[in-house]
């Protein structure tokens, strides 16, 4: 009986170390016929292991990519992450001029308010499925 606990209490640790929270995501909507298009949302680790985010896909899109803004010869550009890091209790914010997912050929059309679906993987192989809500960048809401 006590190793039986014992194993379930490691079980329980291993699932809480890889804890990696979602929040406020947005996909930004754009005029019809843009290709495409931003994600934002805010992640929150709550393991006590730094996680580092590796890859991004999405249903809507025909491919995903980390990205943040940099000056580069002093002027704003986006670039292509390889990796993000996101160190034990720290919440990192994906936001218009700063990390976002860029969503490149869409693959439908997007509405006010449609629910997508996002996903994210890290570096060891765990995927963390979430839902964006399609919003006007005047309307879309970043902490």
């Amino acid at each position: 009986m006590l190793r039986v606990f014992i194993v379930l209490l490691g079980i329980s640790s291993f699932y809480c170390d890889a804890e990696l929270v979602v929040s406020d995501a947005t996909v930004r909507l754009l005029p019809p016929g843009v290709p495409n298009t931003a994600a934002y949302f805010s992640i929150e680790n709550l393991s006590k292991k730094t996680e580092v985010l590796i890859a991004a896909s999405s249903n809507i899109a025909d491919k995903a990519e980390l990205h943040n803004h940099v000056f580069i010869n002093d002027m704003m550009r986006m670039q292509q992450q390889e990796s993000i890091q996101i160190e034990p209790g720290e919440t990192v914010h994906f936001k218009p001029g700063g990390l976002h997912i860029m969503l490149f050929g869409l693959n439908q059309k997007l509405e006010e308010n449609q629910k997508v679906s996002l996903r994210l993987l890290t570096q060891d192989g765990e995927a963390i499925d979430f839902e964006a809500t399609v919003a006007r960048p005047s309307h879309a809401k970043h902490h």
